[in-house]
């Protein structure tokens, strides 16, 4: 059930997210051009002792956002968890009904 709260939350969270894609095109364009300028200046950029140990900025990044995601899927979990073990009270205070048990709901329609 989608909140006037809730939906001016949402609303603003996909602002954000819109606002922080627009980044992404001159980042990306920026960083090319830099690259571009230090290769035409330096012709031979010797390679890093040991590189063969060292990730990728791919491999980072990849296992970063795996990690992160693995933090907020249990962030999460614990996070409903917590909501259920509170909804007696959430719900009271809300004024929310509590869903009718599956077998009496069934019982009232025989």
């Amino acid at each position: 059930m989608a909140t006037p709260v809730l939906e001016k939350l949402t609303n603003v969270q996909d602002q954000v997210v819109e606002t922080v894609s627009l980044v992404k095109e001159p980042i990306t364009n920026g960083v090319s051009t830099v690259v571009e300028f230090v290769v035409g200046r330096v012709p031979n950029i010797p390679a890093v002792p040991y590189a063969e140990r060292i990730p990728t900025p791919k491999e980072l990044i990849d296992n970063q956002y795996k990690f992160a995601k693995s933090v907020i899927d249990l962030n999460k979990d614990i996070a409903l968890s917590v909501a259920k073990a509170a909804s007696p009270i959430t719900d009271k205070i809300l004024d929310r009904k509590a869903p009718a048990p599956r077998k009496a709901a069934a019982k009232k329609q025989a």
